[in-house]
């Protein structure tokens, strides 16, 4: 008997995630989808950052219809709980079943955008299944910026209806996506010895929930960074500090989990830092205790590090990492329950040179995204630090009158059984890259339930894949 589309799909997810595949690894999971492309008869083109664009004819009487992009990208954020012991550069993702819900154990699931992945080689693979001729654009590391999506040249994509199956949501037709930016902060400060008589100490904050940095900023969910610098500058009123290592989230685009400072004080004030600590760590907990239900805090004692940034040089740091913005910035006037522009205190690391912060920046609308960037720019340079923008990516316009929306609205209620809602994502999607490099194109995006993305809490609802690649079958039956 031959299994359902939701199984197949389930399996060819479970055979991606085996295969590391965090941003950045780009070579075995490419190669796994060349193989599996050769093993078809498919030909394929790879360019030079291993995006990969694999050509399937047509079946019988599609044989001349216009060529349909089917678009996933192959990586995935690396999220982990604390006590995981989860390799990513050699583990495989280990699924878990939980009622209607596919998780994995104590990762991050890769669902975004695995999923996609799979429903493009299933759709592709299956002799069932009737299509034009397709072309599998599978892109790299969209996760850490649209790196692969940007990187791709004229020429490299032919089609002009593109289908991304980066959505998730089942029952939203995405016609539209913010732009994204990243920016990055660098502070440097000196370095010297602590000196005798000192204590250190180990504060944290951590268990917050994290998220999709585009997804999930409307949430109310707390930044963990955000309320370590709050903690920090508040302490600094009373005892002063010195900074030996701080740090703080794991992504730009993953709203912050964790953070930890290792601090250096007299020690006669070294109790009384933990106390204060203490009395601030129960009072994060309590203020975020309806969204944060597994938020807490940390003050132990520590090994004395080599070196420390000046007690000066730490206050100031610190008061100026609180003006720091995170969160939403505008709503969208036309979609009032939709976010129009947000930014993510994403990443705080020490470097060698000192300290370094990376924020996402998120607009739908290109003035405002230009001007929360402007901001920031103008924060770094008041507050001494050196401002560097990394990448600047376009939003995806919506089109309202075209062709592939009315007929994907009109399939979607005969086929599904319901309306489906028009959204302009806060998430960038790689159509506004790859839509304007190749000009012309008719895209939308679509996918099944997907929750709590770039986070172990990563979960897909599993009833929703069905639907989803139902109505994938159909469009594509439509479009000859």
């Amino acid at each position: 008997m031959s299994k359902t589309y939701t199984q197949q799909l389930l399996d060819q997810l479970e055979d991606i995630n085996r295969i590391p595949r965090k941003s950045g690894n780009r070579g075995p999971v490419t190669e796994y989808l060349k193989k599996w492309a050769e093993s078809l008869g498919f030909s394929f083109k790879e360019d030079h950052v291993q995006n990969l664009n694999i050509k399937v004819p047509g079946t019988e009487g599609y044989e001349k219809s216009p060529i349909v992009v089917l678009q996933a990208h192959t990586d995935m954020v690396c999220e982990k709980t604390p006590e995981s012991t989860h390799d990513f550069s050699k583990d495989p993702i280990e699924h878990v079943i939980e009622g209607d819900w596919l998780t994995a154990k104590d990762t991050s699931l890769g669902a975004d955008n695995g999923i996609g992945v799979a429903m493009a080689m299933v759709a592709a693979a299956d002799s069932h299944i009737a299509h034009p001729p397709l072309e599998l654009v599978f892109t790299t590391d969209e996760e850490v910026g649209l790196w692969g999506a940007d990187e791709i040249k004229p020429g490299f994509i032919e089609g002009k209806i593109l289908l991304n199956l980066d959505s998730e949501e089942l029952g939203i037709l995405t016609v539209g996506c913010a732009g994204a930016v990243i920016s990055h902060i660098d502070y440097t400060l000196d370095r010297k010895a602590p000196e005798s008589g000192k204590a250190a100490l180990s504060l944290s904050i951590e268990g917050f929930r994290g998220g999709h940095s585009g997804g999930d900023i409307h949430r109310n969910r707390g930044n963990a960074t955000a309320e370590l610098i709050r903690g920090l500058e508040a302490l600094g009123r009373e005892i002063p500090f010195a900074i030996g290592e701080i740090s703080g989230g794991s992504a730009m685009n993953a709203i912050s989990r964790s953070a930890k400072a290792l601090v250096v004080v007299n020690e006669e004030e070294a109790q009384k830092v933990l106390e204060r600590w203490a009395d601030f760590g129960k009072s994060v907990v309590l203020e975020n205790s309806e969204v944060e239900q597994d938020a807490s805090w940390s003050a132990d004692r520590a090994d004395l590090p080599g070196s420390v940034f000046s007690s000066a040089d730490s206050q100031s740091l610190v008061k100026a990492l609180r003006l720091v913005p995170h969160g939403v910035i505008h709503m969208n006037a036309a979609l009032p329950d939709q976010v129009e522009t947000s930014i993510n205190f994403g990443v705080l690391l020490t470097t060698e040179k000192g300290v370094r912060i990376t924020t996402m920046q998120r607009g739908s609308v290109r003035s405002r995204l230009v001007e929360i960037t402007d901001r920031l720019e103008s924060f770094a340079r008041l507050s001494g630090g050196e401002y560097s923008l990394e990448t600047f990516m376009d939003p995806w316009q919506p089109d309202w009158n075209s062709p592939l929306v009315k007929k994907s609205q009109d399939l979607w209620k005969k086929h599904i059984g319901s309306e489906a809602k028009l959204e302009v994502t806060h998430g960038a999607l790689e159509c506004g890259v790859i839509g304007n490099l190749s000009g012309a194109m008719d895209m939308i995006s679509f996918g099944p339930d997907i929750e709590n993305p770039h986070s172990p809490d990563e979960r897909m609802r599993i009833s929703s894949v069905e639907p989803a690649f139902t109505f994938l079958i159909k469009l594509l039956e439509e479009l000859k």
